[in-house]
């Protein structure tokens, strides 16, 4: 065997260029899904270790004045284990900045010690009379540090609390501060923890409990606690439900689902590809094999000298994207350190990622073993005589009037098309798999950008949002429209609450249907993302029950919205008060009329969020993925390359001779460059035809798993999009063809004719 295991260096020495694409796609196999497996599951194992080992509870509850008997008739409920009640406030600090600051303050629990870790300065102690730990984040955006004070406004009151220690906590992983932020926002918003004592001296009175963390092996008790607090109710969550948590879960499940698609691709086209390789390099040996038969190897030692190829190819590849993907496991990471909040990060992989090597070996193997099995059946005389090619008409030949029109190099083309159809079908999947994974690339960003242009420009239009103690005094010192926010129960819904969203007239909100109509009095208009989650249809009649409120409401459905943002429904003031709700909001939308300067001297006046800070904000969502999108680009790029540029190759190869009988025939090298040129072209026209409905499917599905119970991601194709990822697509094939086709007139026609010896 020792001169087989010659032959096979020397062949690899020669072939290496056909050898390299089926390297490289079992090396990208392997690094794309161990990779983003690195990323996706150390992410999900730092969550878990993080929320396991700080007893996260499973359920939260927002109430006003709790009771110790509400609290026992929560303990009371079926898979209950504790009932832990917090009072939560929020605050503003005294910052020497120009934009305002909000602290979100929770009073000592029994809980809170281990839900937020301390990562320095001192550990908890209820005793301390007047200290607080606020967010590491925070301090890390400000320039704080463990000593300092941190000048706070409770109530009309300013006081100077000493920062104790900085935190994490488990239940803030993705911390936004606001609902109204779909980002973390960690220079504006904090949140802090401060003994019960403490709170009570700042605000001068003993503050009830309002809010409550539930334990409880039953995840879904809404119901229970919508009949134990009525219409003390202000919110219910869950670890489904509340953002904080389950966009740091999600993101597990978008990176993986990534990983599953890139790697399907690869692997498929690893296989075409050492099929093709070793089919054309046998069909190029047959002298060889006659002299290695003629010498005594048997069949099945030829055999596994083939397969010897495919599992040394394979294996160098596979293994050498294994011992990468580390590197680019911390790349994905990196990109979400600045979203959430996390003691520590580590990369982590499954036995799933052995299997994946192993399986990509044997994929290489198998597919030489199955390329070689017949072709090196027969005598050594057989093989010396070499293989002839047979000539077949093809079904477009039958159509003669088309046929006649063809150049003599689109027929040579299209022939070989037909005659050849793995090594075609392999370039189809190839640009069909690189356009969709450009449609993707291109369109993520794209739409989610115009997600935030169309939440922030056309559906709303203001430019300041103010939160407000007094409705009455603030509806007559400002001219705006008037938002009353609340979490409502909807009968139909699918399992979680919405947003029940009650507006007074006003040129603000400007949400429109599908039919371009205005949101209008007379009924309720459900956002499209929670339409088609809970199967709501026009003219449908819902039961809304908005917590604190407490009553039952029954609206029919009169629109369906196209509103991204706040998923729920909208309804107009004058309906719900003719319905018998109350209407006394808190939040006023005001327009450039109303100056900072104004708005800061108001004691009525809690916060002000500005609409251009919500939408920069939003962009640095968008941005903070932006490295992975390029990551798709920059592999969908070199996917079309590779695979283009072996099919060449292996054309070249193996077309050698029949390039040199031409050119004796009288064909110009001119020609014979037309013909690759005319071969990818074809391949590359139906795998682009292909690829763009599967982009726009696959960019649909993709954006789709970004969605939240809060905001609802739609993909947005635009001409722009396909016509960018076409153009890359076709000069790449087109550079890629260009450099097979110099090689055309190297060939040197008298060693090209030499016949068979």
């Amino acid at each position: 065997m020792k001169y087989l295991d010659l032959k096979l260096r020397r062949d690899l020495r020669k072939n290496w260029q056909q050898f390299f694409s089926v390297f490289l796609m079992s090396l990208l196999s392997v690094l794309i899904f161990v990779g983003l497996q690195g990323a996706w599951h150390g992410l999900e194992k730092s969550l878990d270790s993080f929320i396991s080992s700080s007893n996260v509870p499973d359920i939260w509850v927002q109430t006003t004045n709790l009771t110790d008997y509400e609290v026992d008739q929560i303990k009371s409920l079926d898979g209950v284990k504790s009932v832990v009640p917090e009072t939560r406030i929020t605050t503003e600090i005294d910052s020497k900045s120009n934009s305002d600051k909000y602290l979100i303050l929770d009073s000592f629990s029994t809980s809170s010690q281990q839900i937020a870790n301390v990562t320095e300065g001192a550990k908890f102690s209820s005793t301390v009379d007047n200290g607080i730990w606020i967010n590491k984040e925070y301090a890390v955006s400000n320039n704080l540090s463990v000593g300092d004070n941190l000048k706070i406004t409770l109530a009309g009151k300013t006081a100077n609390v000493k920062i104790l220690g900085f935190v994490q906590s488990a239940d803030r992983i993705y911390f936004t501060g606001s609902l109204e932020y779909i980002a973390p926002n960690y220079n504006n918003y904090a949140y802090g923890y401060i003994s019960k004592n403490t709170m009570d001296k700042l605000l001068g009175t003993q503050v009830p409990s309002n809010l409550v963390e539930i334990y409880s092996s039953n995840a879904d008790i809404r119901d229970e606690i919508e009949d134990i607090l009525g219409n003390k109710l202000v919110t219910y969550y869950n670890q489904k439900t509340l953002t904080d948590v389950s966009e740091a879960t999600d993101r597990v499940g978008q990176i993986r689902n990534l990983s599953y698609l890139f790697s399907f691709i690869f692997i498929l086209l690893a296989i075409l590809a050492m099929f093709t390789t070793i089919r054309r390099l046998i069909e190029s040996q047959t002298k060889e094999i006659a002299v290695i038969k003629a010498l005594g190897y048997s069949n099945s030692q030829v055999t596994r000298h083939y397969i010897s190829f495919g599992l040394l190819v394979g294996t160098i590849g596979a293994v050498l994207g294994a011992i990468v993907s580390p590197a680019m496991s911390w790349f994905v990471l990196e990109t979400q350190k600045t979203m959430f909040s996390l003691p520590n990060w580590q990369i982590a992989y499954s036995w799933s990622s052995l299997l994946v090597i192993i399986l990509v070996i044997l994929i290489c193997s198998l597919s030489a073993y199955f390329a070689s099995r017949k072709a090196i059946k027969g005598l050594p005389a057989v093989f010396l005589r070499g293989k002839s090619k047979e000539v077949k008409h093809v079904s477009i030949e039958r159509i003669s009037f088309l046929w006649n029109k063809f150049s003599d190099e689109t027929k040579w083309a299209v022939r070989d098309a037909f005659i050849n159809r793995v090594r075609v079908l392999m370039g189809i999947i190839g640009v069909s798999g690189s356009m969709m994974l450009l449609i993707a690339g291109i369109g993520m960003p794209i739409s989610m950008n115009h997600l935030v242009d169309k939440a922030y420009n056309e559906d709303f239009s203001y430019s300041k949002r103010l939160t407000v103690s007094d409705y009455e005094l603030a509806d007559k010192t400002y001219d705006g429209q008037w938002v009353q926010i609340s979490q409502a129960h909807f009968s139909k819904d699918d399992g979680y609450n919405r947003l029940l969203i009650v507006i007074s007239q006003g040129n603000f909100v400007n949400a429109t249907t599908s039919k371009g109509e205005a949101i209008k009095e007379g009924g309720l208009y459900v956002t499209n993302g929670f339409a088609e989650a809970a199967n709501i249809k026009v003219g449908d009649k819902m039961k809304v029950i908005p917590y604190h409120d407490g009553k039952e409401y029954t609206f029919k459905v009169k629109g369906i919205v196209t509103s991204e943002t706040n998923q729920g429904a909208y309804i107009m003031s004058s309906t719900f008060e003719k319905a018998g709700g109350a209407f006394n909001p808190s939040t006023l939308l005001v327009g450039d009329n109303i100056s900072s300067r104004q708005l800061s001297n108001d004691s009525n006046v809690q916060s002000v969020i500005k609409k251009n800070n919500q939408e920069r904000n939003a962009y640095d969502f968008v941005n903070s993925l932006m490295s992975v999108f390029l990551m798709i680009i920059g592999f969908a790029l070199l996917l079309v390359v590779v695979v283009l540029y072996n099919l060449g190759s292996l054309n070249f190869v193996e077309r050698t001779r029949d390039y040199a009988t031409l050119q004796v025939l009288g064909f110009s090298k001119r020609n014979l460059q037309n013909i690759t040129m005319i071969e990818n072209l074809i391949t590359t026209s139906v795998g682009w035809m292909i690829g763009i409905p599967m982009g726009i499917w696959f960019l649909r599905q993709y954006v789709a798993t970004f969605s939240t119970i809060r905001i609802e991601y739609t993909a947005y194709v635009t001409w722009q999009v396909l016509l960018l990822a076409s153009l890359l697509v076709w000069l790449t094939s087109l550079l890629t063809t260009v450099v097979i086709s110099r090689r055309i007139k190297k060939i040197d026609m008298v060693e090209a004719l030499k016949g068979v010896e």
